[in-house]
């Protein structure tokens, strides 16, 4: 390469190195004034209730009965959820908010990035009809003729002769949230603001199990059958420091021990699962704010 090459390719790198320090340095300078700009919400010793609705996915879980003349065990059982119709009456009638699968919190902000609050998550647990499992076991001839056996292991289509199984009124996890919040953008006059949220939950399961087992059985009363733990993630987006929409996915685990089945004292069931859940709800925040310290 020529000597006038040499220079005239130096000449380049260097324009080139002083656009790309212009280009940081205008970037920076722009997200300066956009932080600058930001007024965050004061969420700090705030009430805040909300209300909405969820779907839920379970795994496949082990359903073990005991009572008079049986003990069994029924494998990976297979379950969904039971959303209603989404409709203005479903939904939005304040004498039908009852019956979908809904959630309902009340709770307080420690500070601007902690919360903590007590609420229901009712979700709905259907075991799926007619499909085929396998049985480990023993059924007594007193308890059922047609599904007797003398302890050994077999195939058995689960259709209403044998059972029936749903926690539908429902699956209810009353349970205690712990929400971190990290604030990803405010408007200027502090009145807007979005939020990653990140939280652990825990507490006991009181469904209302209705159970058809041989044909005999009842839609039980409500009963505490077990508990449930897990952690979600989600967004919080705040409107007008009052109003807020907050969508979210919660994962964990339900173990349920003592669940009612037929309505004799000594027959009961036993399970776990894990289990998913996606939730969109609408609050309010109550009282005023006091700024970070």
């Amino acid at each position: 390469m020529t000597l006038e090459g040499l220079i005239n390719a130096d000449r380049n790198k260097s324009h080139q190195g002083r656009a790309r320090r212009t280009l940081m340095y205008t970037v920076l300078l722009l997200i300066s004034t956009l932080v600058s700009a930001q007024s965050a919400p004061h969420l700090k010793h705030r009430v805040f209730a909300y209300w909405g609705y969820n779907r839920a996915q379970f795994t496949a879980s082990n359903i073990h009965f005991t009572g008079t003349d049986y003990d069994f065990t029924l494998k990976d059982v297979t379950a969904k959820d039971k959303p209603e119709a989404f409709t203005l009456n479903n939904y939005f009638n304040p004498k039908n908010i009852w019956i979908p699968q809904y959630n309902y919190r009340v709770g307080w902000f420690l500070n601007d990035r902690w919360s903590f609050s007590l609420g229901l998550d009712h979700m709905k647990y259907v075991m799926v009809q007619d499909q085929a499992v396998k049985l480990t076991g023993s059924i007594s001839s007193e308890r059922s003729a047609t599904y007797a056996n003398s302890g050994e292991a077999g195939e058995v289509r689960l259709t209403p002769d044998l059972l029936t199984y749903e926690h539908t009124d429902g699956l209810n996890l009353l349970c205690v949230d712990a929400d971190h919040y990290d604030r990803i953008w405010a408007s200027k006059n502090g009145k807007q603001g979005l939020y990653l949220t990140e939280g652990l939950f825990a507490g006991p399961v009181i469904p209302r199990t209705d159970v058809r087992l041989f044909g005999e059985g009842i839609n039980n009363k409500f009963h505490l059958a077990g508990y449930g733990a897990g952690a979600q993630v989600g967004i919080f987006a705040l409107f007008l420091d009052r109003v807020f929409l907050r969508t979210s996915v919660r994962a964990g685990y339900i173990g349920l021990p003592s669940v009612l089945t037929t309505g004799k004292d000594e027959d009961r069931a036993s399970q776990h699962f894990w289990f998913v859940q996606e939730n969109v709800v609408l609050g309010v925040l109550i009282g005023k704010g006091k700024p970070a310290s």
